[in-house]
């Protein structure tokens, strides 16, 4: 990338051109125009280029001190407490934003309670799943009385599923 000194000297280079073209023809005159123009447009476009960069360097630099395990654990148990409401916890966590805690849980902490917190927590790792009917006929998680009325409701259900689609 070129300095604001060598740019400008080009932009001094160019108007001497075109000074220097006004004996010309027109079209030639229209072209010097054409490239000064464009010369513009890449300048502009370079100026661009740079702020963005610098802009970048300013973001990089925000970046936020990891978390250690302390507050791994303080957040943990303020989640255990109050569960994921996020800002009652933010408002006990000194110093971290809200977006910071939720990405911090939901990215690397949600399925690791029991390397935190120790292996009593182990059960809450567990991705939750929706239970399938033939699970829930195998395993029924209710009074066997139910359980019962609930598998001829299953049963009288799939007979009639089955007359529908036949």
């Amino acid at each position: 990338m070129k300095d604001n000194d060598s740019i400008s000297t080009l932009n001094e280079q160019l108007k001497d051109q075109l000074l220097d073209s006004s004996t010309l023809e027109p079209s030639i005159q229209n072209k010097n125009h054409q490239n000064m123009i464009q010369t513009h447009e890449v300048q502009g476009s370079m100026k661009r280029k740079s702020y963005i960069k610098k802009q970048k360097k300013k973001r990089q630099g925000r970046k936020c001190r990891d978390f250690t395990i302390q507050e791994d654990q303080k957040l943990l148990g303020f989640i255990l407490m109050f569960g994921p409401k996020f800002k009652t916890i933010q408002r006990r966590m000194s110093g971290r934003p809200l977006n910071i805690l939720k990405n911090r849980y939901y990215r690397d902490l949600r399925y690791r309670w029991d390397e935190v917190l120790g292996e009593e927590f182990a059960h809450l790792n567990e991705i939750k799943t929706d239970l399938i009917p033939d699970e829930i006929l195998k395993n029924p998680p209710f009074d066997p009385d139910l359980s019962k009325i609930m598998m001829n409701m299953m049963n009288q259900m799939q007979n009639v599923i089955t007359k529908c689609l036949n």
